[in-house]
């Protein structure tokens, strides 16, 4: 199935939209908002053009509006859900302007594309905010899902698949390769469901018989277990989340943005958790709130149906969603290639690397030298591919605080990193990371430091292990002048030394120039690569070593 690009307005007074002009010395970066008018909720995020490609979010807004709670079952908006509509794009707009928007785009989906009166509430919308809304298909809808999920997510060479649990649809999106194959857009949303779901808490029977039709739905219009992958976005899936994070003693707050993996039976757990709560309980778990609560059983239930359908045993949940589609769509940028999605997230890395073009050819010669060092040292560290990719980013990253002032640079990349849009990361890997770069110099890692001690175990000990190795490697190119060509090692087994209660490992390092300012300082931060690795450490120049 072929979607085709959606259009929308040019840029400009006539255009009916909030309009900033150019900060003063220059022409500013071009800002854009994007309205999201949904079933369940309206949402809004406000974005900047980078200058290397990609965007950057500068601020986000909802409001659960409902739109979708009597479009539903009277087949109309009803004329207060109509107003708090207006009332909150009125309000959505005048903040896209303050934040210096120079356009403003703007979506409906399933609950105004079902009313009656959908047209007449989008006529009052323009007239009242000056709006031209795209009422939306459900191929649509999912076009811009997949651009926003496709940014960030590596979907894998096989058979994958996004679901978006809307209030009044959901969307199945079926790839291949990275690349669409159909859109697949289901008359079922967690208001919609909720209708079928009357008592407080539901009855067994009505929550059976609505697990049945939702299984009904899908067996006709989706194939069963035809996906390696699957990707589920939206407010439902996010708090679903959360509610798993936050079960487990997680700090879902922490976890909410960007990229996380849940387990089938975790969500199974927690749909029986949620099953004998009246609403109110629902209400009160801090993940949900008062408006989220009436639907949320019923959009938990939906979840696990379509994970159920998919026959997977873990999923990933996106915070991105048709709002982060819309702005990729608007802006013009192009769907990464299906043979790039691998690189996702290294692309994201090495933008944020970029920002400190001083010491860039540095990070990369780091990062270069670490990983080899991290491949030579396997026996020692005992870590595993996952660990090298983190310890190869935090080497790209380690001096990115030097786009801020050298003093410190390494406390400024923590802070970079974790505040960076990383969104095809895991939150824990992003404390890893920042971390790992953090550590690269000064003060080694310490229980007291407040960040470090906040972390899981598993997670301190990773970082110890990884930023004892970016030490060693960045120390190899003290004079930013990548004269280290490779990193060969030996690893003696047995007690070498009354220091040292097991290994000697010698690393040679092999260059055409002398390099004794390099191993000088590898020495030096050798030290707590000793102490990590309860071994000995000798480094030597090798047999290509210049002359005299």
């Amino acid at each position: 199935m072929v979607v085709q690009p959606l259009s929308f307005p040019a840029a400009g007074p006539d255009a009916g939209e909030p309009v900033a002009g150019p900060a003063a010395g220059g022409v500013a970066p071009e800002r854009l908002a994007a309205i999201d008018i949904g079933s369940n909720s309206i949402h809004m995020v406000v974005a900047e053009v980078g200058a290397g490609g990609g965007y950057r979010l500068l601020g986000r807004e909802r409001e659960m509006v409902r739109l979708g709670k009597t479009g539903f079952g009277e087949g109309a908006l009803s004329e207060a859900a109509m107003q708090d509509g207006l009332e909150t794009l009125a309000k959505m707009t005048t903040i896209a302007r303050l934040k210096g928007a120079q356009r403003v785009v703007a979506v409906a989906t399933s609950a105004v594309r079902e009313a009656a009166n959908g047209a007449d509430f989008l006529a009052r919308v323009k007239a009242h905010t000056g709006l031209d809304v795209q009422l939306l298909t459900g191929a649509g809808e999912g076009e811009l899902i997949y651009r926003a999920v496709r940014e960030v997510v590596d979907l894998g060479p096989g058979a994958a698949a996004v679901v978006d649990i809307g209030g009044g649809s959901t969307e199945w999106i079926a790839t291949r390769g990275g690349e669409i194959q159909q859109v697949v857009s289901l008359a079922l949303g967690s208001l919609r469901c909720a209708v079928e779901l009357p008592g407080d808490p539901p009855g067994g029977a009505d929550l059976d018989r609505l697990r049945r039709r939702i299984a009904r739905r899908l067996a006709e219009t989706v194939p069963r277990g035809s996906v390696e992958r699957l990707v589920a976005t939206s407010g439902t899936a996010v708090c679903c989340a959360d509610l798993v994070d936050h079960f487990a003693g997680r700090p879902w707050k922490e976890l909410s943005s960007g990229l996380r993996e849940v387990r089938t039976k975790d969500l199974a757990l927690l749909v029986e958790r949620l099953r004998p709560l009246k609403r109110r309980q629902v209400a009160a778990l801090p993940p949900v709130g008062g408006p989220r609560s009436e639907s949320l059983l019923a959009g938990a239930v939906l979840l696990q149906e379509l994970v159920a359908h998919a026959g997977v045993d873990r999923f990933q949940v996106s915070d991105r969603a048709l709002r982060e589609g819309l702005v990729l769509a608007a802006l013009g940028q192009p769907i990464p290639a299906a043979g790039e999605p691998g690189d996702l997230r290294r692309r994201q890395v090495l933008r944020l690397a970029e920002r400190a073009e001083s010491v860039y050819r540095h990070d990369l010669q780091t990062a270069r030298l670490a990983t080899r060092l991290f491949d030579v040292t396997a026996s020692v560290h005992g870590l595993g591919s996952r660990e090298r990719e983190w310890l190869e980013y935090a080497a790209l990253l380690h001096d990115i605080g030097y786009s801020i002032h050298y003093r410190g640079h390494h406390k400024h990349a923590y802070y970079l990193i974790v505040n960076a849009v990383l969104d095809a990361f895991d939150p824990r890997e992003i404390e890893i990371i920042a971390h790992v770069a953090r550590y690269h110099r000064g003060a080694t890692p310490k229980p007291g430091h407040p960040t470090l001690a906040a972390l899981k175990p598993w997670q301190q000990r990773i970082i110890r292990k990884l930023a004892a190795l970016l030490r060693v490697a960045d120390a190899l190119d003290r004079t930013h002048a990548s004269r280290v060509e490779e990193i060969y090692g030996s690893i003696r087994i047995g007690r070498v030394s009354r220091a040292s209660h097991g290994r000697k490992v010698t690393l040679e390092v092999v260059s055409p120039y002398a390099v004794d300012l390099e191993l000088e300082a590898a020495r030096e931060h050798g030290t707590f690569f000793e102490k990590v690795f309860d071994c000995t450490l000798r480094l030597r120049q090798g047999l290509e070593a210049a002359a005299g």
